[in-house]
This record gives C-alpha cells, sequence and structure tokens, in this order.
C-alpha cells in the first residue's frame, strides 16, 4: 500500500540524488499518475500496481554506496563459488568475503579479477 506521502518523500528523494533522471519515461508517467491518483483517490492498494510501484520506489531510493556494496556482494558470492583453490593458500580470504568493510572495497574496484574487456 503506497500513500501519497510515502510517494512524494520517494520522488523528492530521487530528485535530490539524480536517480529521477535515470527512469523512463514509460516509468516517470506511471510514477506521476500513481502520486495524483493518490493524493486525489488516496492510498493505492491494488497489488499490480503497488509491485511495479515498488521497483520503482526502490530505484529512486537507491544511492551511490548501495549500487557500490551491491557489486561488493556480487563479486564476493562469485569469489565465494569459484573460488576453491583460493581457499587452499589463503584461509583467511573466506573471512575477509564476510566482511562488510571488505566488500564495500571488492564493489568500488578493488579486486579485480577476469580478462580484461
Amino acid at each position: 500500500m503506497f500513500t501519497h506521502e510515502g510517494l512524494l518523500r520517494a520522488f523528492r528523494k530521487g530528485l535530490r540524488n539524480g536517480n529521477w533522471c535515470k527512469l523512463s519515461q514509460l516509468e516517470k508517467a506511471l510514477y506521476r499518475a500513481a502520486l495524483w491518483y493518490s493524493r486525489v483517490r488516496g492510498a493505492i492498494m491494488n497489488e499490480n500496481l503497488v509491485g511495479k510501484l515498488s521497483v520503482l520506489v526502490d530505484k529512486l531510493k537507491e544511492t551511490s554506496g548501495a549500487k557500490v556494496f551491491r557489486r561488493g556482494y556480487e563479486k564476493a558470492v562469485e569469489l565465494l563459488s569459484k573460488g576453491e583453490t583460493i581457499f587452499g593458500w589463503a584461509p583467511s580470504f573466506r573471512g575477509w568475503l564476510r566482511d562488510p568493510d571488505y566488500v564495500f572495497w571488492l564493489g568500488a574496484g578493488g579486486l579485480r579479477i577476469g580478462s580484461p574487456e
């Protein structure tokens, strides 16, 4: 369920952090229509619409730090699944991959693995 206040708060946050500009025209139109509807009619309760709006709200609220952390988490999962040979000669590396600061460092481009493209 989305209220007008919640949608407006996410909209303003997206404007401040620049994520509003990254949305497509269709996504912006849906969000504007939802803002208008929630102001005129009240809370939005339709499950399909709430699902689509929750994706948009997540896009609007996403910060650069969260993006870096998500990239680091993906790299850590990849290293945990493929890096069994690494853990033989560096057993403490498994513990590093569970450290949030190290995961953030990975996401910021700290460890480059793979072929250069």
